[in-house]
């Protein structure tokens, strides 16, 4: 079981890693981000996401309920955020991953929009979870 558990979490970091990449430039802003949410909210290693980076040939594991999922998908809009500047690619992989992890496809860009915000105004993630339950 622990050993699922791992192989969910390097799978759902790598698609944080996407995001990174998703503009075409890797901004220290966004690698910095990566790996702060990498030790603080998957309990990484720096040695773990430099591993995990080199070795991203593991696939999506779509997290299991709903707060894991907003919790996701807030990690993805922290890195978009990293470097203050929200790019058209960065939105449009979010757009992927939330109908992906299981949202229906019309209400990908107003949950987007929350998501979006919500990191914008620097709410915790335990908030955000708890606006999008209300």
């Amino acid at each position: 079981m622990e050993l699922d558990k791992s192989k969910h979490l390097q799978s759902q970091f790598l698609a944080l890693y996407c995001m990174v990449v998703a503009d075409g430039v890797i901004d220290v802003k966004e690698l910095e981000a990566l790996y702060k949410v990498g030790e603080q909210q998957y309990n990484l290693t720096v040695d773990e996401i430099n591993k995990a980076v080199l070795n991203n040939g593991t696939s999506f594991v779509v997290p299991e309920n709903f707060d894991s999922k907003i919790k996701f998908l807030y990690n993805l809009a922290t890195i978009a955020w990293a470097d203050g500047i929200l790019e058209e690619s960065e939105i449009q992989l979010m757009h992927k991953y939330i109908v992906r992890i299981g949202f229906l496809e019309e209400n990908r860009e107003e949950i987007a929009n929350f998501i979006f915000d919500c990191v914008k105004q620097g709410k915790t993630i335990d908030e955000t979870v708890l606006l999008a339950k209300s």
